[in-house]
């Protein structure tokens, strides 16, 4: 399994995602001031699993401010509620995940994706997914920083 391209492709992925489904762009490093970024403190995580063709999961770790946007923007409200705002993150969790996992398919199998869940505050996703390839991958965005984690069972 070739496993140096996740991350670019994550990348890509979850940029494609927050600019149809949340209308939100990408943004560099140097165009955000120092004390504004602010990145994910593992708060409010979702968390998909997926088998099948590859066996694995993702988390998506978005930091309060993009939280709070990903749910006002897809659901067009100003002060989504926090049941809104993790089921915001589930639908996002569950569309980068979905168009992920087709990177692992091979010998015409399909990946099942587990419908995303919100990870418990001390929940460890590493342990979770303990002995698979990790890679994570930051995306930073006009809204706020999400940190997307890759987990896939090695063949």
């Amino acid at each position: 399994m070739n496993t140096t391209t996740y991350t670019e492709n994550v990348h890509d992925i979850a940029l494609n995602t927050f600019e149809v489904t949340c209308f939100m762009f990408p943004m560099d490093e140097w165009e955000i001031e120092e004390d504004e970024l602010e990145y994910p403190d593992g708060h409010t995580r979702a968390i998909v699993g997926f088998d099948g063709a590859a066996k694995g999961g993702m988390v998506i770790n978005p930091n309060e401010a993009l939280l709070t946007a990903i749910a006002a923007n897809m659901l067009g409200i100003d002060e989504p509620s926090q049941e809104e705002k993790e089921g915001a993150l589930c639908e996002i969790a569950n569309i980068i995940c979905g168009n992920t996992v087709p990177l692992f398919a091979k010998d015409d199998k399909i990946c099942v994706i587990k419908p995303p869940r919100i990870a418990a505050i001390d929940e460890n996703a590493d342990a979770l997914f303990m002995g698979m390839f990790n890679e994570k991958v930051n995306v930073l965005l006009d809204e706020g920083i999400v940190e997307i984690s890759i987990y896939v069972e090695q063949d």
